[in-house]
């Protein structure tokens, strides 16, 4: 790899936002009002995919995934999603109010019931986790996944719409983490991220071509640790594809609940290339809409992941030891964007001074 091109990750470009998570409210606000406007606007209003773009912002990416303006057919830009009001809890149906959806007013609709302002972005539910004494001290976590979630998804829509889709089989977008959102989010997970996902391996089923080549690594977590126990029982060179009995009877445990059902949009698998590299991959859901996750995880098929072979040679070209079974892009990003790599060396630089003069 030339080190020239790990040298640009250097000059990665970071997305800031501040959100008020206790004590911080806006003028005449109550604290959850005031967490909801926050999130809408200075976390997925204002952040952009490219700076000074206004159509690049992340909340058109949001809109365009919930209304489904990706699809080919008559049914482009119908669809909606329905949450309940953040104020009077009647269920609410959120869609289109203009034709453009790029329009302003299709990021917010009034409450039948109550008249108040209902954000897109409540869809993702996470006022429901704060309250007005305790705060959101630990909601830090999901904000982050549903953003990542989206700013990856954002460079989709990019494409689509400059109409240069031609680019998405010759990307691979690696996640750090699973493919999946958790707790609230989950109904952003199977309700609009899963049929997108659905929608492009349809498509390239059809074209005979892979436009979704996405995959997440798994750091820790019960398939991490059962990897750990297994992984000198499966042969070099393969990969072990668990289905939902043997998850079941050796991970999960054997509840009623199926696995990932409601908050995962990829299949977990095991590789292990050879004696030292071993690990966990999720790999984006490989079937179309016709079929329902709870049914295709009984049973998956390996054939049925369309470009496997490609993504595991990058994978393997991209291995790295900086970290235990790590690799070079995440690597990189977790060590450019540690907290004990940026501020606390400047805050022992200023501790250091001060001590010194």
């Amino acid at each position: 790899i030339n080190p020239s091109d790990i040298g640009k990750l250097e000059n990665l470009e970071r997305f800031n936002f501040v959100i008020p998570t206790q004590n911080i409210r806006l003028k005449n606000e109550d604290f959850i009002s005031t967490f909801r406007k926050t999130l809408y606007e200075e976390v997925f209003l204002k952040n952009y995919l490219s700076e000074g773009n206004e159509k690049s912002s992340f909340i058109h990416t949001i809109k365009w995934l919930i209304f489904k303006e990706y699809l080919d057919s008559n049914s482009k830009g119908k669809s909606s999603i329905t949450f309940a009001c953040p104020h009077c809890k009647k269920m609410q149906t959120f869609q289109k109010q203009t034709p453009n959806y790029l329009d302003e007013q299709n990021n917010f609709v009034k409450c039948s019931e109550c008249e108040n302002i209902i954000y897109i972005t409540d869809c993702f539910d996470l006022h429901t986790l704060i309250d007005e004494i305790n705060g959101a001290t630990l909601i830090e976590s999901y904000i982050m996944s549903a953003f990542e979630i989206i700013l990856m998804l954002s460079m989709f829509r990019f494409l689509f719409e400059e109409n240069a889709i031609q680019w998405l089989p010759k990307i691979l977008f690696i996640k750090d983490g699973p493919l999946a959102l958790f707790s609230r989010l989950d109904d952003f997970a199977f309700k609009v991220v899963r049929p997108f996902i659905q929608f492009l391996y349809a498509k390239s089923l059809n074209e005979n071509i892979s436009y979704i080549n996405l995959v997440g690594l798994d750091k820790s977590g019960m398939f991490v640790e059962h990897l750990k126990s297994i992984e000198s029982k499966i042969p070099l060179g393969n990969i072990l594809l668990p289905n939902l009995d043997y998850m079941k009877k050796y991970i999960t445990g054997n509840n009623t609940s199926v696995f990932g059902e409601n908050t995962y949009f990829g299949i977990k698998m095991f590789v292990r290339k050879e004696k030292e590299l071993s690990f966990v991959l999720d790999v984006a859901i490989p079937f179309d809409e016709s079929i329902i996750y709870k049914d295709y995880i009984k049973q998956p098929k390996i054939e049925d992941f369309l470009s496997l072979n490609n993504i595991l040679e990058v994978l393997f070209r991209l291995k790295c030891d900086l970290y235990e079974k790590s690799f070079i892009p995440i690597a990189m990003v977790n060590k450019l964007v540690s907290l004990s790599n940026i501020p606390s060396k400047k805050i022992l630089t200023i501790f250091s001074q001060e001590k010194l003069c």
